[in-house]
């Protein structure tokens, strides 16, 4: 398999796989003549990882949201910042914990402003509570998807990795920039939390 390196501003080369980013492999982008060139030759090779990370990113997204249908604009976003963070990743085997990352904070960020926003907004009628409910109660991912986000972003991001992409421990230490043995610590005290929500949640 070939490889490609792509020179920046600070000399540094990052090597890609030549065969997700066809255009990257030419002489102009590899050594790019312009700024036009350069920003032309960044965009190949987002797009390519974008080919290669969307949908698992999407996934991934879906669960640790703080609300449903923010999984597609946090992974755009996720992919925006990747863009402008481009020249500063070194190794391109990095870019899905990268992504992953950044969809996490993202998700945080989300929930802080929705916390917010839930705080200074008159809760909604018991009855149209009752059967926007009742409406996830018949569909058992939504069940745990639902518990999943009242357990903290660590915990939830730690079990989404774990149980729903087989992550290693090892693997999603390195994702996360945690250690192991926080991984551990989060994944047995998420698990034991998202029990307790379900059970509760099937007494009702």
């Amino acid at each position: 398999m070939s490889e490609i390196g792509v020179s920046h501003a600070s000399d540094r080369v990052v090597t890609i796989d030549a065969t997700l980013s066809p255009q990257a492999a030419s002489p102009a982008a590899v050594q790019p003549r312009s700024r036009r060139e350069r920003r032309a030759a960044v965009q190949d090779e987002v797009l390519a990882m974008y080919r290669t990370h969307h949908t698992e990113l999407v996934r991934f997204a879906s669960f640790v949201a703080p609300e449903d249908g923010m999984a597609e604009d946090l992974a755009h976003e996720a992919f925006l910042k990747l863009y402008s963070a481009w020249r500063r990743i070194d190794d391109p085997r990095k870019v899905g914990a990268y992504l992953r990352t950044t969809v996490l904070n993202l998700a945080r960020g989300r929930a802080r402003h929705l916390g917010v926003i839930r705080r200074n907004r008159p809760e909604p009628p018991p009855e149209q509570a009752s059967a926007e409910w009742g409406a996830m109660r018949n569909d058992s991912r939504e069940r745990v998807v639902q518990a999943l986000r009242h357990l903290s972003a660590r915990q939830r991001a730690c079990l989404v990795l774990r149980h729903y992409e087989d992550r290693t421990e090892t693997q999603i230490a390195e994702i996360l920039g945690i250690s192991v043995g926080s991984v551990r610590t989060h994944v047995h005290r998420g698990m034991q939390s998202l029990e307790k929500l379900l059970e509760q949640e099937g007494e009702r």
